[in-house]
C-alpha cells in the first residue's frame, strides 16, 4: 500500500519523471504522518545550479586580490578558493539549514537526528559531493534506485534533504 514516503512505483518512462512526488493526503493522513517529503531530482538539480552560479560569484571576489596583487596560483590561493567555497555552504547550511538555492527550491538540509547539521557534515557532505559530481552526476542520480532516495552526500554525512513545509502544505493542496 502507498504511503507518503513510499509512492507507488512510476516507470522511467513516465512524462513527469522528475517532477514525480508523493499524492497529496487527506487531512486526516496529514495528522497521522507529518513526515516531510523528500524533494525530487530535479528540484536538488535546480537549487545545485543555483548555488553553483553564486559560488562562482564568490570565487571570483576572492580572486580579485591575487590577481590584483599579483600573488599567483600558488597554495595559498587554492586554500582561499576551497575555504570560501566551504564556508557558504557551513554558513548557510548551519543558520537556516538552507542555501538561496535550497531556498527558492523550497528544500531544507537537517541532521538524520532532526537537528542542525555540525561542521564535520558539512565538510563531508562537500567531500562527497565531489566524486558525486566528477562521475557525471552518479551520486545525485544514485537517489533513483535508493530506497530511502538518499543521494551519496546524503549517505557520507548523516544528513538529508526535506521540503519546507510551506511548500509540503501547498503541493499537498493543490495536487489532486
Amino acid at each position: 500500500m502507498p504511503t507518503a514516503m513510499n509512492p507507488k512505483p512510476v516507470s522511467l518512462k513516465s512524462a513527469g519523471f522528475f517532477f514525480y512526488s508523493p499524492k497529496p493526503m487527506s487531512s486526516a493522513q496529514q495528522s497521522q504522518d507529518s513526515t516531510p517529503t523528500s524533494p525530487t531530482l530535479a528540484r536538488r538539480l535546480a537549487a545545485l545550479v543555483y548555488d553553483t552560479l553564486q559560488v562562482i560569484a564568490i570565487l571570483m571576489l576572492v580572486s580579485l586580490p591575487f590577481v590584483l596583487l599579483e600573488f599567483g596560483q600558488g597554495p595559498v590561493y587554492q586554500s582561499a578558493l576551497a575555504l570560501s567555497i566551504f564556508t557558504f555552504f557551513a554558513k548557510f547550511w548551519r543558520h537556516g539549514g538552507q542555501t538561496l538555492g535550497m531556498k527558492s527550491w523550497d528544500i531544507r538540509i537537517v541532521s538524520n537526528n532532526g537537528q542542525a547539521i555540525t561542521l564535520t557534515q558539512c565538510l563531508l557532505r562537500l567531500m562527497a559531493a565531489i566524486p558525486s559530481l566528477l562521475f557525471f552526476g552518479i551520486g545525485y542520480f544514485w537517489m533513483l534506485i535508493d530506497k530511502d532516495k538518499l543521494t551519496w552526500p546524503d549517505r557520507f554525512s548523516d544528513t538529508h534533504l526535506i521540503m519546507t513545509p510551506k511548500r509540503d502544505k501547498l503541493f499537498r493542496k493543490n495536487k489532486g
